[in-house]
């Protein structure tokens, strides 16, 4: 699925474009030893972690995108390590539950 019809039909805040533009399935969790272990390439990852971390995680794991959930917002230094990485760094107000579920749907429906 295009992230940017993702970004559209989620009304999800964009803090950082990347260079895939594309994910092929959703993974939600927030340990990052599980999403180091078990996370799919080109995956949208659903986290509530902030910190940049996350975007070293998803750089090895090939991620295309991390979406931070129920309205947390990333610090600066993550920011622009997603910048730098080209790794799509978005928002969400809604929680993680929900979201999953939601990227689901549009998986599965388009």
């Amino acid at each position: 699925m295009d992230i940017k019809s993702l970004i559209e039909k989620l009304s999800l805040k964009v803090y950082s474009e990347g260079k895939r533009d594309f994910f092929s399935e959703g993974f939600t969790c927030d340990l990052l030893s599980v999403v180091l272990a078990s996370s799919p390439k080109d995956s949208i990852w659903i986290t509530v972690q902030r910190h940049i971390n996350i975007i070293a995680v998803a750089t090895l794991r090939e991620i295309s995108g991390i979406i931070i959930a129920q309205g947390f917002e990333p610090a600066e230094d993550t920011i622009n390590k997603a910048k730098e990485e080209g790794i799509y760094l978005l928002g969400s107000n809604l929680d993680s539950f929900t979201l999953s579920g939601e990227i689901y749907k549009l998986l599965k429906n388009g």
